[in-house]
């Protein structure tokens, strides 16, 4: 554990650090290009430290006190600070899980949440900055059709990996991945959850998992189902 006193954007931030893994005593984040880039097509905020090196995900509570006060002490400030059920510290759980099942993520630096109530940013995640990787989507859209297909049939491997360790992807779209410049897949937004018990109930939730606004239109939802069920049978 380890309290870090984090100048954003020039104005400074206290948290509390778990898992502090490869840390420097003093971080500095700042916006950039690359990470309004990210903010683009997701709903989180993100920082990258001085010196390239370092990735953070920070995201708000959900409530705001002027407008729901009691909404935002219940779950805002006392379940997610104070009960650690912040979104970091839930995605970093979910990184171990999707490193153990064998897929590729960037290295975790650690997981950290604010106390103080007067910090809407309470969750924060610092993980590997990938200067040479961009969005899933972004590279997806610029494929030919052949190199979609090669892109969807490794893509349906590793859900299918992820699936077979017991877990399932709780918002499963290519902007939850990173391709590298060696055309490596990453995973970074991590939510999964276990499979049902019942072994009739898995391949239901596993194609329930698959959306057509989120692989790009029917064709590719229909793809990525068939391909999927013959890895999982």
């Amino acid at each position: 554990m380890k309290l870090l006193d984090i100048p954003f954007n020039d104005r400074r931030r206290r948290y509390l650090i778990f898992h502090a893994n490869g840390l420097p005593d003093r971080l500095t984040l700042a916006s950039t290009t690359t990470t309004a880039a990210f903010e683009a097509v997701g709903s989180s905020r993100f920082f990258v430290s001085a010196d390239q090196q370092i990735l953070a995900k920070v995201v708000p509570d959900k409530y705001r006190k002027s407008q729901s006060p009691l909404k935002w002490v219940l779950r805002d400030y006392l379940e997610k600070r104070w009960l650690a059920q912040s979104v970091a510290r839930k995605e970093f759980l979910s990184l171990q899980i999707l490193r153990r099942a064998g897929l590729k993520t960037p290295r975790c630096h650690g997981w950290g949440i604010s106390l103080n109530p007067g910090n809407r940013n309470a969750s924060l995640l610092l993980m590997e900055h990938m200067r040479d990787a961009r969005p899933g989507g972004e590279v997806f859209d610029e494929m030919d059709e052949d190199a979609r297909q090669a892109f969807l049939e490794r893509f349906c491997h590793e859900v299918a990996q992820l699936a077979h360790a017991g877990y399932v992807h709780r918002d499963l779209h290519y902007n939850n991945l990173l391709v590298t410049d060696q055309n490596e897949i990453l995973w970074i937004d991590t939510h999964v959850r276990r499979l049902p018990t019942k072994s009739a109930d898995q391949w239901p939730a596993l194609r329930q998992s698959l959306t057509v606004n989120k692989l790009r239109g029917e064709t590719y939802r229909d793809k990525v189902e068939q391909r999927l069920h013959t890895l999982w049978q």
